[in-house]
C-alpha cells in the first residue's frame, strides 16, 4: 500500500449511532427552551426519530402537517404554514440551547434552513483541527513569482470572471427572493402579528404574575409597615407559572429583556410606558383594571370569606344577559368548561402595549398562555378577525374544555376587534 501523502486525513471521523442521537434529543428536550413547551418538542422528536429510521419521504411539509399536527390529508399548506412556522420556531430554540453554557462538547443536532430533515454532528472536539483534510503543499524558501499568461489565456480568464459574476449574480437574487418569502411568512405569521408590539419595543418588558385571593386577603408581610417583594412568588399557582413558561419563552426566542413581578407589588408607575403582560384574573388586580373598560371584563360574583372566589363570570358589555361562568365551588373533575379572556391592546392608562391573558380558573389562564404562543392556535384569529387585525387592538374570550380535571386546547367563542 502507497503512504499517504502528508496533510491528508488518515481516518474517517467517529460515526454517530442512533443512541447517542436519542440520548442528545432527550436532553435538548428538557432544557428550557423545549420543556413549556407542547408543539416544538413533539415537532423536533418527530422528525429526529424519522431520520434515524431512515424514512426521509415523510419529512415533507404537508406530510408532517398530517401527522404531527393532525390536519386534513387535503389541508392546503399555503393558507396554514404550520409546520414552516414551527421550524422556524425549532431552528431558534435549537440555536438557544447550544448558545448557553456547558453544551460546547455535546453532540449536535441541527435543522438546515429549508428543510425538515435533521443533521447531527460529533462535538467539535470530537474532529481536531489537525484532521481535517488537507492539500499537500511543497515547502520552498523561493519568493512567489507572478507567471505571466499568453493573450489567449487573459482571454480564458476575463470570460471566466464573467461567468463567475453571472453566477453570483444569480445565486444573490435567488437568496434575495428567500429572504423576501421567509420575511413574508415572519411578518404575516399569527404569532408576530400578536406580540410585534412587544419585540419592536425598545423598552424592557415586564410580566407580572397574580397569586391566589386567599393568599391576597391574609398579611402581606411578616412585618409591621414592610411591603411585599415583587419577586417572592410563593403563592404562584402551578399552570400560572406554566403561563408564565411560556410568555418567558416568547421574550427569550425573541431576545427581548423582560423581568418578572407580583401584581401585588407593582404600581403604575412601573407599567407607564413599557410592554406589559398580565397573567391571571382575580389574583392580578391589574388585569381586572385593564380590562374593565373592554366589551369583555370579568366579574366576582361569589367570594368565601377568605376572599377567594365562589364563582366567576366574563361579562359581554355588548350582551348584558352573555356570562361565561366558572364554579369554583365544583370538584375539579365536575366542571367541564373554564374561560379565559386573551387581549392585546394599546393602554390608555400604562401608554403602553398591554397583553392580558386572565382565566377564570388556573386551568384555563395555563391553556390561554398556550394560545398566546403557540404560531397554530392563533391562526384560529383569522377565522374571527377583519383582514388588518394585525393592527387593531383585539379581545378574545376562550373556551377551554376540561376533560378529566385537566384543560384541552382552547378554542375562539367570542371577539372583538378595535
Amino acid at each position: 500500500m502507497q503512504d499517504q501523502p502528508e496533510g491528508l486525513i488518515s481516518e474517517a471521523p467517529p460515526a454517530i449511532d442512533n443512541k447517542a442521537v436519542l440520548q442528545q434529543l432527550e436532553r435538548m428536550l428538557k432544557s428550557r427552551h423545549f420543556r413549556n413547551s407542547r408543539r416544538y418538542p413533539a415537532f423536533l422528536a418527530h422528525i429526529v426519530r424519522r431520520r434515524l429510521e431512515g424514512d426521509l419521504d415523510s419529512l415533507k411539509e404537508r406530510i408532517l402537517g398530517i401527522e404531527v399536527f393532525k390536519r386534513a390529508h387535503d389541508y392546503d399548506t399555503g393558507a396554514d404554514p404550520v409546520v414552516r412556522i414551527t421550524a422556524g420556531e425549532v431552528r431558534k430554540r435549537i440555536a438557544l440551547y447550544y448558545h448557553d453554557e456547558g453544551t460546547e462538547q455535546e453532540l449536535r443536532i441541527e435543522l438546515p434552513a429549508g428543510s425538515y430533515v435533521p443533521v447531527f454532528f460529533p462535538f467539535p472536539s470530537a474532529i481536531a483541527p489537525q484532521d481535517l483534510p488537507l492539500l499537500p503543499v511543497e515547502s520552498s524558501d523561493e519568493p512567489l513569482r507572478i507567471r505571466t499568461e499568453p493573450t489567449r489565456g487573459r482571454e480564458l480568464t476575463r470570460r471566466g470572471w464573467a461567468l463567475r459574476f453571472w453566477i453570483l449574480a444569480a445565486a444573490l437574487a435567488l437568496v434575495l427572493a428567500a429572504a423576501t418569502t421567509w420575511f413574508w411568512v415572519w411578518w404575516s405569521s399569527p404569532l408576530q402579528s400578536m406580540w410585534r408590539p412587544f419585540f419592536d419595543s425598545p423598552d424592557q418588558g415586564l410580566i407580572v404574575v397574580g397569586s391566589p385571593l386567599g393568599a391576597l386577603a391574609g398579611p402581606a408581610t411578616s412585618g409591621a409597615g414592610a411591603t411585599p417583594d415583587s419577586h417572592s412568588h410563593v403563592h404562584l399557582s402551578l399552570n400560572d407559572a406554566l403561563a408564565l413558561a411560556d410568555i418567558a419563552s416568547l421574550f427569550e426566542v425573541h431576545h427581548h429583556s423582560y423581568r418578572v413581578q407580583a401584581a401585588a407589588a407593582t404600581s403604575l408607575d412601573e407599567l407607564r410606558k413599557r410592554p406589559v403582560v398580565l397573567i391571571a384574573a382575580f389574583g392580578n388586580p391589574w388585569s381586572g383594571r385593564i380590562l374593565a373598560p373592554l366589551r369583555f371584563s370579568l366579574l366576582r360574583q361569589q367570594v368565601a370569606p377568605d376572599g377567594s372566589t365562589i364563582l366567576g363570570s366574563i361579562v359581554d358589555r355588548r350582551h348584558p344577559g352573555s356570562m361565561w361562568n366558572f364554579d369554583f365551588a365544583k370538584p375539579v373533575t365536575v366542571n367541564s368548561k373554564d374561560y379565559a379572556i386573551v387581549a392585546r391592546l394599546h393602554s390608555d392608562l400604562t401608554e403602553g402595549p398591554v397583553a392580558v391573558i386572565a382565566g377564570l380558573g388556573a386551568s384555563a389562564t395555563e391553556s390561554a398562555g398556550e394560545f398566546v404562543s403557540s404560531p397554530e392556535y392563533l391562526q384560529q384569529i383569522d377565522s374571527v378577525a377583519p383582514a388588518s387585525w394585525r393592527n387593531k387592538n383585539l379581545e378574545l374570550v376562550l373556551e377551554v374544555p376540561i376533560v378529566d380535571g385537566r384543560a384541552s386546547h382552547a378554542h375562539i367563542v367570542a371577539s372583538e376587534f378595535w
